[in-house]
């Protein structure tokens, strides 16, 4: 299985077990005051951590597809050099 595809499949795994592991977080941490207002931030709070754990694993994705894209990049160019200096020997 190539790099790429590997990081399609976690990122899909990740994008179902996402949710799982933020429900479970929100009821595995300190228990929710009794207080509304105090409980409504709670909940916001673990909230927004969870926003930030995804939005953490969303750019260490981005930093895997930007070096599979530079890869890429640098195979064509490597290719299209070996096709000039190919086309110079024919034609030259």
């Amino acid at each position: 299985m190539n790099h790429l595809s590997l990081s399609k499949l976690s990122t899909a795994l990740l994008a179902f077990a996402f949710p799982f592991m933020v429900g479970c977080s929100v009821f595995t941490s300190s228990s929710l005051s009794s207080d509304p207002v105090i409980a409504d931030q709670q909940r916001r709070v673990e909230a927004l951590k969870a926003e930030v754990t995804k939005a953490e694993q969303d750019v260490e994705y981005a930093e895997e597809k930007e070096k599979a894209a530079k890869s890429r990049l640098k195979a064509a160019q490597d290719q299209l050099r070996v096709m000039q200096t190919e086309a110079k020997r024919r034609n030259g």
